[in-house]
């Protein structure tokens, strides 16, 4: 007899991220419209970009392409770990400006962080004790739960606490930390992230690192990766990708890196590296060639200043929103470093008030933090990786608010 995946029924049958999305905030925001027909909307609760992609990327995917119509230039599957050439690129002029010195074959490109990332849990057995962050991205517990995991501890992350948790209390095996973080907005210190990399290597634990936002960092004592911490190739993994920074967030492009020195208690050196090979060639037949050449040219000294005008746009759009929401009475969080404010209602506000309160009195769309965990509630994140005119206008309406109502 068939039977299905009795995790993934689990999640069919539970309120996840994308179901709430769906079916509470998407038809909320439809039925306000129909409502309202002559009010805008100004949709800031998604993670995704509007800015065009860097015009010598676009020269290189369209050479990319005319190259696939020859039979002379045409390739067709490509390295598993990804084309040398952007993994040599990823490597010297991504991280070797930060400090960090590694390897190509440390590298392992990908269609995107989000797949990068479901594909590291892979490594790891099913009694595993797994530590989250709380608030958290949901597809970091959501993959844990699919694959079978269900001994999950939480880091609390408020606003006592900058939104970055102290380390665990017992012992677990793998951490997930995402920094600048989604959704709060949140950045740790080079003292804050020694701390986690000090109790991971103590443990034997691994840290899982999202560094996506790391380009919008602009204090230059906050670390943009991981390994700019000493000792973090023996117990790091870090995720990076090109979506927010180069736009490619429809061309999907990510990377991840498994150190050669990384260990945890089970293994020697070098061990992970290439089980974590094994598992991409497996599942994986390598990320569009066009994609990979983009990223070549989205790492090209030239490609990387269009990038941080990029970068700053949108944090000038941060700015502008920042300041509109606090003068409305709001208290706001992020939106310095990391393109996502993190907005906190007024005393006795749930975070669908917030939502609503928002929605209603200025068009703007967020996602209620308690989608994020229950330490999100109260707050709703905003994204600020939209267009200009509508932070302005959205900011504009606000003006016309006395304030927030309770």
């Amino acid at each position: 007899m068939t039977t299905t995946n009795p995790n993934l029924s689990q999640l069919f049958a539970s309120d996840t991220f994308a179901d709430m999305i769906k079916n509470k905030l998407i038809k909320t925001v439809e039925d306000h419209q129909a409502s309202n027909p002559q009010k805008e909307i100004y949709m800031m609760a998604w993670g995704d970009t509007t800015h065009p992609i860097p015009s010598k990327v676009v020269e290189a995917l369209v050479d990319a392409a005319t190259k696939l119509g020859h039979q002379s230039t045409y390739t067709g599957y490509g390295e598993l770990d990804g084309n040398i050439k952007l993994r040599e690129a990823i490597c010297n002029n991504y991280y070797k400006p930060r400090g960090v010195n590694l390897k190509p074959e440390e590298i392992f490109v990908s269609d995107g962080a989000q797949s990068g990332t479901f594909g590291i849990q892979e490594l790891f057995g099913l009694d595993n004790v797994i530590a989250l962050q709380d608030p958290i991205y949901p597809p970091y517990l959501e993959t844990n739960l699919l694959a079978g995991r269900n001994n999950i501890i939480y880091l609390e992350c408020n606003d006592k606490n900058n939104f970055v948790p102290d380390v665990p209390q017992s012992k677990v095996d793998v951490i997930y930390l995402c920094f600048p973080n989604n959704p709060t907005g949140g950045v740790a210190s080079k003292e804050q992230l020694k701390a986690f990399v000090d109790y991971a290597r103590n443990h034997k634990s691994l840290i899982i690192f999202d560094a996506v936002y790391s380009a919008f960092i602009t204090d230059p004592n906050i670390p943009r990766s991981i390994y700019e911490i000493e000792g973090a190739t023996e117990c790091a993994i870090e995720v990076g990708s090109f979506s927010k920074t180069a736009g490619f967030s429809g061309l999907r492009l990510g990377w991840s890196v498994v150190p050669v020195e990384l260990t945890i208690e089970s293994t020697v050196a070098g061990e992970l590296n290439e089980m974590f090979r094994i598992s991409q060639s497996i599942r994986f037949w390598g990320a569009s060639n066009l994609a990979q050449q983009g990223g070549i040219a989205a790492l090209s000294e030239q490609c990387q200043q269009e990038c941080q005008e990029i970068v700053k746009y949108y944090l000038e759009n941060a700015r502008i929103l920042r300041e509109g929401l606090e003068a409305f009475g709001l208290t706001c969080f992020g939106g310095t470093n990391n393109p996502y404010i993190w907005v906190k209602g007024v005393e006795g506000m749930s975070s669908w008030d917030v939502f609503n309160q928002l929605l209603l009195k200025a068009g703007i769309v967020g996602v209620p933090g308690s989608l994020f965990g229950s330490s999100g509630e109260g707050f709703l994140r905003l994204s600020t990786l939209g267009r200009r005119e509508d932070m302005e206008k959205a900011c504009g309406i606000l003006v016309g608010c006395a304030t927030i109502l309770v």
